[in-house]
This record gives structure tokens, sequence and C-alpha cells, in this order.
């Protein structure tokens, strides 16, 4: 199938099954963490078709397969992610300002929208920038 979705629908899925999240990634011979956006959707392979019209409809972004075993009854997953920072700030933070997120994840997303703002600026590239995306977060 591979065709694309209604917009709202999207939204109100990403409502209940994405995750907009902000990693820091420190090596040893790093300054500074490097800082990261990440929106994911990580559901059963059954639902492989979902993640495929998702990714189709927004136009960037990789669907991994996890095979890794959680527990025993564990079912494979696959993983929907963007994490180029070109295609979050031109393709899924326009789309998600357009077609709103209603629940509890709108936080979410504004938070990551705001931190997307200042790694556009390079602002993570300082000290005084990366402790203002901790804040942010509620991380110290």
């Amino acid at each position: 199938m591979n065709s694309k979705l209604n917009p709202n629908y999207i939204s109100g899925f990403v409502d209940g099954e994405g995750c907009f999240s902000v990693t820091f990634n420190k090596k040893k011979d790093m300054i500074r963490p490097e800082v990261r956006l990440i929106f994911e959707i990580e559901l059963r392979e059954d639902d492989l078709e979902i993640l495929r019209r998702i990714k189709n409809t927004l136009g960037c972004g990789n669907i991994y397969h996890l095979r890794y075993l959680r527990y025993s009854k564990w079912i494979p997953h696959y993983k929907y992610k963007v994490s180029n920072i070109k295609d979050i700030s031109e393709k899924v933070i326009p789309f998600f300002r357009k077609y709103p997120l209603q629940a509890k994840k709108k936080y979410s997303f504004e938070r990551f929208y705001i931190v997307s703002q200042l790694v556009l600026k390079k602002k993570h590239l300082t000290n005084e920038g990366i402790l203002k995306i901790r804040r942010i977060y509620g991380l110290k």
C-alpha cells in the first residue's frame, strides 16, 4: 500500500505512539556533549505498514528492524526514526506545527521545537547553550 496518510491521523497517532527526544552524548575527547534531536515511533513488526505510510507522508527518516530480546515473549519491532536536523527542522516540525498534537505530547513537542531552534542557531555548541537545553528538559 505505502500511500500517504491523512495528516490529522498522523498527529493523533503520534500523540499516542510517538516520541520527541533530545539526547546528550559525550565521548572522552569531547569538550561538551553532542546534542541530538530524535523523533521516533516504535511498533510491533505487524504494524510495519503504518510506519512506512507515516515515513512516506513526512518524506524523511528511516525504518529499522529491532530484533533484540527484551524478555522471553518479546515480539520484534520496527522503529521509524528521524534524527537529521535538516529533516527535523524542515519537515517534522513544520508538519506538527501545521497539524498540532492535542494530548500531553504537545508539551514534549514544544520543548523539542525550542531546542531545535537553539541547535539551528548553533547554541548547542556552547556551555551556556547546553545548560539552557538541559534546563528546558528539567535536567541539571
